[in-house]
């Protein structure tokens, strides 16, 4: 099982530039637990850039556990599932991160 760390370093390799097309965003992770913590994934320019930590300028806010977020990245978890669950919070712009789905490859 990846680790979350793993996962997000992971992300820029996963981003399909042409997928995302002239979309430009920044959204804050807060995953928590062990081996959680706080990431902030950025798209601009065609290209996808990851660092660990918090922004302020960030036009959405995702919160959840690490159970969760690795099941999502796994594939085991349905992202809209867990958000209609409660175990996913959003704030902020949801169009964000509903397009954040479908630009980062899976498996």
């Amino acid at each position: 099982m990846p680790t979350c760390e793993e996962i997000f370093n992971e992300m820029p390799n996963r981003f399909d530039a042409e997928a995302a097309g002239d979309w430009e965003a920044k959204v804050q992770y807060k995953i928590e637990g062990d081996g959680g913590g706080n990431w902030v994934v950025a798209v601009s320019g065609g290209a996808a850039t990851v660092t660990a930590g918090e922004a302020d300028d960030a036009s959405a806010t995702v919160e959840t556990d690490v159970e969760t977020w690795v099941g999502i990245a796994e594939g085991s978890v349905e992202p809209t599932t867990a958000f209609m669950t409660g175990k996913i919070r959003i704030q902020g712009n949801m169009a964000d991160v509903m397009k954040s789905q479908s630009v980062f490859k899976k498996d």
